[in-house]
């Protein structure tokens, strides 16, 4: 989609906190934050959010992720997926009850060159198979592209979040 599925989205962005939470110059763990199913009794490990993720400071956390976007003045696709950018949030209770899957220790110019590398990932048109666990499968391809992460880590961190909520929804 053009623009990462920013072009013809209405409304505004979401707030972005780094203007108060800025990226500290400090190794960081990075992980992929894997949100629990919003109804366990129709669970399916595709419709859970990811989100490559890291705490800059306590219950402050700085997102790269494709969000969920719908607006009855929006036009087609209606709704899409969108990079926005990275984002820093005040943690929630929804951050909780969501997994953290590991994926490694990041200086601040590890986290800046993933903040780039993020604006090269395309964002898909809507076909109801490609959600945001795609966008950040290619992102995590890319960091190990450029040697942020090796295959092995890339692999585990994949396979962790492909499992982050399968235990408790096991029927």
């Amino acid at each position: 989609m053009p623009e990462q599925g920013r072009a013809n989205s209405t409304g505004y962005p979401p707030i972005d906190m780094s203007w108060c939470f800025p990226d500290p110059d400090a190794s960081l763990a990075v992980c992929i934050l894997v949100s629990p199913p919003l109804d366990a009794t129709k669970f399916d490990p595709r419709d859970l959010h990811w989100s490559l993720s890291w705490e800059v400071q306590p219950n402050v956390w700085r997102h790269v992720n494709v969000l969920y976007h719908e607006r009855s003045d929006q036009p087609a696709p209606n709704p899409r997926l969108v990079f926005w950018g990275p984002l820093t949030k005040m943690g929630d209770i929804a951050i909780s009850r969501e997994r953290r899957v590991p994926v490694a220790v990041m200086t601040r110019e590890m986290r800046k060159r993933i903040e780039e590398l993020a604006w090269t990932v395309p964002v898909m048109y809507p076909n109801g198979q490609w959600n945001c666990q795609n966008w950040l499968v290619d992102l995590l391809g890319r960091m190990r592209d450029c040697g942020l992460i090796t295959d092995e880590l890339m692999n585990e961190a994949i396979q962790g979040a492909r499992n982050a909520h399968v235990s408790e929804n096991a029927k």
